[in-house]
């Protein structure tokens, strides 16, 4: 088991072991669940006056006494909206206050029982006889059944799941909550008299509502916190469970005192019950959205998915029955829809968590939110178009046959249906996933904006924020390949989670790549932004490509510009400082032998011997001068025999053997350029293979076809994985560089290096 899983397993009820947290949720199920079979027991085993009170509806409870809705209609029986106020002489009010007397004397009724009621109807006080029958079970089930169904489906998904994953703590905490979803039944069955009057039925039906209505809210927050992996607050906190259910019950009894204070009667205080109920429920309906959210944000991938099945039927579920439910009761103090309406509207939630936690790879709930946006659009569209059409035609046409006014109007809507859906549908996919629907107005909108582009440095980040803003993504980015590492070179957004990286390529080389932050934390993307992205890093590969290519020409301009500058400052300073005074000397020297010739030939004959000495030295220097700006061996011998002569000075001076194999005739002539690239990068392999990879053999091959090859093959002790490139292997891949062509360095695999030189033949002169 998962560390994290295990840990959140002692943290669900402070429990180390996962059967003792299994058999102590089923205890407290079994228990809520007998509270509910006691209710419905004794109201089966007591007699009945046919009415309940309206559950939910802090209004019923006045001062004075209770409304009551009956159950069945019966016309000598109680009506809705009657206000109970005594029975048999005694107010209810005194019944109200007995509730909290343990020792006060309480009346036996009997079934055909005739109990007198006082009633308040229509503004009436009316002594009202009522006889008391069976309670009618049959007809409250008609009455609540999608109450009913909601609370019997979501036990038997929860109990089926918590049967399947009794270790899992999300299904525990499921299993807990539907169990009290199936006990607050009662609820849609309703208090009667009979429950005030015995208080025994009053106190089970607080019990399986107010009780388990709480443990709803309180085990939902509770999963929140714990689905798909505790949250790290969790982790940290183990308090905050045991918390969690305590803190609620504590403070609604701290509510309820203070209610006592303020209140006119005991019914009065009884029906400020409620809305601290809702209070109550409406807070832990805020905490777990914002619980779930957190974990939503902490996670990624998979677990994500979970969380949106669950996410997307809170919403549509809880969202609905919070709005037309829960708000109304505690605003109003009544709802909106009826209790068989809220129990369909809840219906889908207990079905999204039992696939959230049984299904571990879920198939894509965007798919679902996506039509269910649209179809909802759809709708509420159709309903609209169908009101407009049917009040202008009729407005229109001034026709009294309604028929044909609905014929003409559902011919309209038909015809403007598939075109809405459409709209709707691309619509709804723009707000959710930008234009991935639409590649072609995507790439044209950036060639589009590309085209405008004047600065070359602009080119990359149009692109990155093009793409950023066409899919939604929250970050984009552009790494160029320089040497073996990834700079970036732009980016738009701020990156969340570990990005996408799609390689940039062009013509089979990669040259880079596209950084991308998904919509949401973990999401992965699908076959249709992939489709896109996958034509955008295309178009961002021609247009990387251009953008290194000036990028590199630039550099090259500034190179050239630095070489020309600094070869001039250098030969300046050979010829001022060697050069320059060496000449100056010999003129000195020159007037000086003039002078002794006459008076002293031996020493005049000294002097010439020092002038033909620093003569051949001056000589020399300009030779180097020479030799530096072009080798002199090119323009005397050619390319192949100045490499040749190259090489036997290594044969003479070094031990290194080199063999030269090139073709002896044919060869055309190249231009200066590619001739002091080729003859440099040779010179500089074999210097390569004499100094540092102590080789005893050397091959220089010289080939022609498209392009001038150079290959230089040793026998040494190659490059090792630790090497850093240095002075020389810069000095010959920035030549090759420099005239378009290549230059690969590699271990051969029978030892030593290989140098391949390739050089383009367009600069022939």
């Amino acid at each position: 088991m998962p560390l994290r899983q295990a840990e959140g397993n002692a943290i669900i009820f402070s429990m180390n072991s996962p059967n003792r947290a299994a058999l102590y949720v089923s205890s407290v199920a079994i228990l809520i669940l007998s509270f509910a079979g006691a209710f419905l027991w004794l109201h089966l085993i007591t007699p009945s006056d046919n009415a309940r009170l309206p559950p939910g509806n802090q209004s019923v409870w006045r001062s004075d006494g209770v409304s009551v809705t009956p159950i069945e209609n019966r016309p000598d029986g109680l009506r809705a909206g009657d206000v109970v106020m005594a029975i048999d002489g005694q107010s209810l009010e005194n019944y109200a206050r007995a509730l909290f007397d343990l020792s006060a004397a309480r009346p036996i009724w009997h079934l055909g029982q005739t109990i007198n009621y006082s009633i308040l109807r229509d503004g009436l006080e009316l002594a009202l006889p009522v006889t008391l029958g069976a309670y009618p079970l049959g007809e409250l089930l008609v009455q609540e059944w999608g109450t009913i169904l909601f609370a019997l489906i979501t036990q038997l998904v929860a109990t089926f799941v918590f049967l399947r994953r009794p270790h899992d703590p999300a299904a525990r905490v499921l299993f807990l909550w539907a169990s009290s979803i199936m006990s607050a039944t009662t609820w849609s069955l309703g208090l009667q008299i009979s429950d005030l009057v015995n208080g025994v039925g009053f106190w089970l039906f607080k019990a399986t509502t107010f009780g388990a209505f709480m443990l709803f809210y309180i085990t939902g927050l509770h999963f929140a916190l714990i689905f798909p992996q505790p949250y790290s607050l969790v982790l940290k906190h183990r308090s905050i469970i045991p918390l969690l259910y305590i803190t609620p019950y504590f403070f609604y009894a701290l509510y309820l005192l203070a209610m006592w204070r303020n209140s006119v009667s005991t019914l009065a205080w009884i029906g400020l019950w409620i809305p601290g109920e809702s209070a109550f429920t409406l807070f832990y309906l805020v905490l777990a959205a914002i619980a779930m959210t957190l974990n939503y944000r902490a996670s990624t991938g998979a677990a994500r998915q979970r969380i949106r099945w669950v996410v997307f039927a809170a919403l549509l579920s809880g969202g609905g029955s919070l709005l037309v439910w829960t708000l109304p009761n505690a605003i109003l103090g009544y709802s909106l829809i009826t209790p068989n309406a809220l129990g369909l509207l809840l219906l889908p939630f207990p079905l999204a968590l039992a696939i959230a936690i049984l299904r571990q790879r879920l198939f894509d709930i965007d798919i679902i939110i996506n039509r269910t946006l649209v179809y909802g659009a759809l709708t509420i569209s159709t309903m609209a178009l169908y009101a407009f059409a049917v009040g202008y035609i009729g407005n229109l046409m001034q026709a009294s046959d309604r028929s044909l006014i609905a014929f003409l109007t559902t011919g309209v809507v038909a015809v403007l249906f598939e075109p809405l859906r459409e709209r709707l549908q691309r619509a709804v996919n723009r707000l959710m996933y930008g234009e991935r629907d639409d590649p072609y107005a995507v790439l044209s909108r950036l060639s589009q904006r590309l085209d405008t582009i004047v600065a070359p440095d602009a080119v990359l980040p149009t692109i990155v924020e093009t793409i950023a803003q066409a899919l939604k993504l929250p970050y984009a980015a552009i790494q160029l390949k320089q040497g073996d590492e990834f700079k970036t070179v732009a980016a738009y957004g701020l990156a969340t989670g570990e990005p996408v990286v799609l390689p940039i390529v062009y013509k089979s080389e990669m040259i880079g790549q596209l950084n991308l932050s998904p919509r949401a934390r973990g999401e992965e993307f699908s076959s249709t932004d992939r489709h896109l992205l996958d034509n955008l890093a295309r178009q961002a590969g021609v247009a990387a490509h251009a953008v290194r290519l000036t990028a590199d020409l630039q550099r090259s301009r500034e190179r050239l510009v630095t070489a020309r500058e600094e070869e001039r400052r250098r030969i300046r300073r050979d010829l001022h400082d060697g050069l320059g005074p060496n000449l100056a000397s010999l003129a000195l020297k020159m007037d000086a032998t003039r002078n002794l010739i006459p008076s002293n030939p031996a020493a005049a004959d000294t002097l010439l011997a020092d002038l033909t000495t620093q003569t051949q030295s001056a000589i020399a220097d300009i030779r180097r001068l020479v030799y530096e700006l072009r080798p002199p061996a090119l323009d005397e011998l050619g390319l192949v025999s100045a490499i040749r002569e190259q090489a036997a000075q290594y044969n003479l001076a070094n031990g290194l053997h080199v063999l030269v194999n090139a073709p002896e005739t044919g060869f055309p002539t190249l231009s200066a350029a590619t001739e002091v690239a080729a003859y440099r990068i040779a010179s500089e392999a074999m210097t390569n293979a004499a100094r540092h990879a102590q080789a005893q053999h050397c091959e220089v091959r010289i080939s022609l076809s498209d392009v001038l090859q150079i290959e230089i093959t040793d026998d040494g002790v190659g490059i090792p994985s630790t090497h850093r490139t240095g002075v020389g292997l810069t000095s010959m891949r920035e030549r090759a560089a420099e005239l378009g062509g290549t230059l690969q360095v590699q271990n051969v695999d029978r030892g030593g290096t290989q140098v391949v030189a390739r050089l383009p033949l367009k600069h022939m002169s």
